[in-house]
């Protein structure tokens, strides 16, 4: 079997991803030292001595890659993985390094970075709001001194994933305020040094219904998108509330978006991967505009929702393309026509009292997943991005209405509650 570096395993929740993974490559894990406490778990799941650690840089991973396959003969490296936000340039740099298949590392850090995202739409004749990097005080006031400005803006890091740290600000204190405020966060927060470093970016509000699109491209042409609605997030903090899939918007909408997707990637050249592209849809003129591309499968319940409508399992398909290899085919038919999802979050700080789906009806009420991220105990603050959703849920049904009744019915049944501090 080919083996399949999966760089950064992430924490013990993708242990069915990577036991899934495993029917296709023989997976060898490599992280970071800082890494180890969160990703160490993997170790127990992959072959004795597929696994390459070192202590931070991405030189001294290459040379720790390196080195793993110059220990024993035969040992080589057939593709290179990631479904981590804070990994995939690590990944794209190995994946350079060992000439294999992927996103070239220049095109991947130019997507990455929110300004410069922006700016190579802008450069390539695509929809772009207006924008600019801060990384001082003295950036807010000289951004303020131009009276042009349209409020509201959206104040965000210029690297980061999951909204944290992401504000809507309605006009120059609130800016001046959430920049203060935001800045000792990012430092000594949730995010790696270099997302700390790259500063904010603060561009214009777009008004419109949100989708995701979800797919991947292989040398640069998309082979595959599905567009997805998503609920309205929870401002001014921009909290994900959950989805539908397949997106329920008119086709003429759909079709827009899907241009949109493959005229953005165009932008970066040589895009080789699966993808989470987000955007915005003025529904009465539908005008369309790019948010964020994402080089990397859809996180929380994206993977099992588009193989529920689809057949297809993001992280396989990632898999084989980092091997070299043709994505399989979808399915004649597909498990579920739709599916519906919701992101729980309880808004106050305090303590989890409960958090259980001893009672959820999985087969019942057509769960495809379920996820809870509160322990009893564990203390709660609201507000922070996904770091403060308590559980994930989606359901499938045969139309729209069917998934969103499984949906409310699958909740119902979870106890989730936050003991309010006193």
């Amino acid at each position: 079997r080919p083996t399949l570096l999966l760089v950064l395993p992430g924490a013990r929740g993708r242990e069915p991803t990577l036991r899934r993974l495993q029917r296709l490559a023989r997976l060898c894990v490599a992280l970071p030292a800082s890494e180890l406490v969160r990703g160490g778990w993997a170790r127990e799941l992959v072959e004795e001595g597929c696994w390459v650690d070192w202590v931070d840089s991405a030189d001294a991973a290459i040379a720790a890659v390196t080195r793993w396959q110059q220990e024993a003969p035969g040992r080589s490296i057939d593709g290179v993985m990631c479904y981590d936000e804070f990994g995939i340039e690590l990944a794209a740099s190995l994946a350079e390094q060992l000439h294999l298949p992927g996103t070239p590392l220049a095109q991947l850090r130019a997507l990455r970075d929110k300004q410069s995202f922006r700016e190579r739409c802008r450069a390539s004749g695509l929809p772009a709001v207006r924008s600019a990097r801060i990384l001082s005080a003295d950036d807010v006031e000289a951004l303020l001194s131009e009276k042009s400005w349209r409020w509201p803006c959206v104040f965000k890091p210029a690297k980061g994933a999951g909204s944290f740290y992401v504000r809507k600000v309605a006009g120059p204190e609130d800016l001046r305020r959430s920049f203060r405020q935001l800045l000792d966060q990012l430092a000594s927060g949730l995010l790696p040094a270099d997302a700390a470093g790259a500063g904010f970016v603060l561009e214009e509000y777009f008004e419109g219904w949100e989708v995701d699109v979800d797919g991947w491209a292989r040398d640069g042409r998309v082979e595959f998108c599905l567009v997805s609605d998503n609920r309205p997030a929870v401002e001014p903090y921009f909290l994900e509330t959950g989805g539908v899939y397949p997106s329920q918007l008119p086709e003429e909408a759909r079709l827009a978006l899907q241009r949109l997707t493959s005229d953005v990637l165009n932008a970066f050249p040589g895009f080789h991967g699966c993808f989470h592209f987000e955007a915005r849809l003025d529904l009465s003129s539908l005008a369309v505009m790019p948010i964020e591309l994402n080089a990397r499968v859809g996180g929380a319940e994206c993977p099992a929702a588009v193989e529920a409508v689809t057949g297809h399992w993001l992280p396989a398909v990632a898999a084989r393309l980092a091997l070299g290899l043709p994505a399989p085919e979808a399915p004649a038919q597909s498990r579920f026509g739709v599916v519906a999802s919701t992101n729980i979050h309880v808004f106050e700080h305090g303590t989890v009292a409960e958090c259980s789906a001893e009672s959820l009806d999985v087969a019942g009420n057509n769960v495809i997943m379920s996820m809870l991220f509160g322990t009893v105990g564990q203390r709660h603050a609201p507000n922070l991005g996904s770091a403060s959703c308590l559980a994930i849920l989606a359901a499938g049904g045969a139309s729209a209405d069917e998934a969103e009744a499984c949906l409310e019915s699958a909740k119902s049944q979870l106890r989730i509650s936050i003991a309010a501090e006193p």
